[in-house]
């Protein structure tokens, strides 16, 4: 072929993807957003035709943002991908997989990750836990015809194990109707459709295999970039969480809390000691009982409205409790036979013991007097209505004292932490099923900071490649070293592939870099099986 003809295709080519890279689109042209039209519930046609999931709304809310007109079109997959090749469309979403390269470029944001799980009757044993499961000769699984599992046994030569579907939502109900038969696909797909269409004779169970990376793809790599900083700008504006529990996580009712409400709040609680303290001051100071209780039912009914700490005190003379309204006065009062009704025996037994300490002015270890006691109680929030057990912090304090100087009146302060110890709960469960991942024995896995060297490998890894963990770490082991590798490559990748040779065992070795949201490298994970 003439160099000149070479020469204008390639001058061709440069001019249309440099045309594609700045188009504008308008109300006349707008961007076209193609999707499948049974990914739920990420895209799919509801009962009315019109398309739905959680990839339509964050659509949506990126386009707003960007201030983009646009259209959303969904159809089957594969025609989604083909019209993104052949420029009938600019944007859609799928998995960072060999598979789809073809058809266009990816963002660098993950938007979810696709984790595949079984969907088998309840009255059938689970025969697929692993990946290596689906080699079984025994196990015939139903896979979507363009799903990460089916392109995964394909690779593997497994297609005889194959029952390939391009209508898993009959085939799950065919499954539930007639309790027999078992379909790997995406998670949350399949849990979505058993809670839409109340298929109770389903269960679902995790299966130990590759995931994949679901992100945007463009041939406009301006495109791409917009959506990466609006996805990350919107994600920090906590825009991105509710989308996902409305779709994925409909079970999580309670809302999460702003960060700004927690260092609210404990400004709060500081001026609340603040203000007890004083009051105390003031009290002893002045002996003007009436002028001192009106200032401070002021101060109480502001850190009352300002921090939604509820306030009661206790008569030690009269053995009466009494709660305090938003405006620091007495809303009613309780025996102590009535104010237990709200606490478990146990629990208001502590608060008693506590309160006694206080008024015999008992001393600490160091010979002080306590001031101060903090408990941790579960407690009734009668006075809100609420006849549910709840985690409080309870502050006791001595706020006024008789002539002979003995703690005649003492304050609590009441703080609802339950949902304080609900996300710690959940980080604490979430750290522990890491670790239960990191160490599974069926899977070898290395562990290197940002810097390339070893922080962590678990018994599988050690054992495939003949190394010992604790040695690796006390020698600083780098990546470039133990892989063959070049820490500089894992900055502009996803992850590559690669084979190496321990001793005489040769492993192949999946690395994976984990980045921020600034796309600045945080550590890399090096999953590996011997061969």
């Amino acid at each position: 072929m003439p160099k000149s003809i070479i020469l204008f295709i390639l001058f061709s080519i440069s001019i249309s993807a440099q045309a594609d890279s700045t188009r504008v689109y308008t109300q006349e042209h707008p961007l076209v957003y193609e999707d499948a039209y049974d990914l739920w519930p990420y895209s799919f046609l509801n009962e009315k035709g019109q398309p739905e999931g959680y990839n339509i709304d964050l659509i949506g809310l990126l386009m707003d943002k960007l201030n983009i007109p646009y259209i959303i079109k969904l159809k089957p997959q594969q025609e989604a991908f083909q019209d993104l090749k052949s420029g009938v469309s600019d944007l859609t979403l799928g998995l960072a997989a060999g598979f789809h390269d073809e058809y266009g470029h990816y963002g660098r944001n993950a938007i979810t990750l696709f984790t595949q799980s079984v969907a088998t009757p309840k009255s059938s044993p689970v025969a697929i836990k692993t990946f290596r499961d689906l080699s079984k000769t025994d196990v015939k699984v139903i896979v979507n015809d363009s799903s990460l599992c089916y392109h995964l046994m394909l690779d593997y030569d497994w297609d005889e194990h194959m029952i390939v579907s391009n209508d898993i939502k009959g085939a799950i109900q065919q499954v539930n109707n007639k309790e027999e038969g078992q379909i790997v696909w995406n998670t949350l797909s399949l849990k979505w459709l058993i809670q839409h269409y109340h298929l109770d004779n389903l269960q679902l169970t995790p299966v130990n295999m590759p995931h994949g990376d679901y992100k945007f793809m463009s041939n406009n790599q301006q495109l791409l970039d917009q959506l990466d900083k609006a996805y990350s700008d919107l994600y920090m504006d906590d825009k991105i969480t509710p989308l996902q529990d409305k779709w994925f996580y409909p079970e999580r009712e309670e809302p999460t809390t702003p960060d700004w409400e927690w260092y609210l709040t404990g400004l709060a609680v500081i001026l609340l000691a603040i203000a007890v303290i004083y009051t105390v001051i003031y009290i002893l100071q002045n002996r003007r009982v009436s002028a001192a209780n009106n200032k401070l039912n002021r101060r109480l009914a502001l850190i009352i409205e300002t921090s939604k700490v509820r306030i009661w005190t206790y008569d030690v003379k009269g053995h009466t409790f009494a709660w305090h309204n938003d405006n620091g006065q007495i809303a009613c009062t309780y025996t102590k036979e009535e104010f237990a009704q709200r606490y478990s025996d146990n629990d208001f037994n502590r608060l008693k013991e506590a309160l006694d300490r206080l008024i015999s002015q008992h001393k600490d270890a160091k010979g002080h007097e306590e001031e101060e006691i903090k408990l941790e109680l579960k407690a009734k929030d009668i006075e809100g209505g609420d006849h549910e057990l709840h985690d409080f912090i309870v502050v006791l304090s001595v706020l006024e004292r008789d002539k002979s100087g003995k703690p005649s009146l003492i304050i609590g302060t009441k703080k609802d932490v339950t949902e304080q110890h609900r996300i710690k709960q959940h980080e604490d469960e979430r750290t522990l099923r890491y670790w239960s991942i990191f160490y599974s024995p069926d899977t070898a896995i290395f562990y290197f900071n940002k810097d390339g060297y070893i922080q962590d490998a678990n018994p599988k890894a050690c054992e495939i490649c003949h190394c010992n963990s604790d040695n690796l770490i006390k020698e600083h082991v780098h990546i470039n070293d133990f892989f063959h590798t070049k820490l500089s490559d894992f900055r502009h990748t996803s992850g590559y592939h690669a084979i190496r040779k321990f001793d005489e065992n040769r492993v192949e070795c999946q690395m994976k870099p984990v980045f921020n949201d600034e796309d600045v490298l945080l550590g890399i994970f090096v999953f590996c099986r011997a061969l």
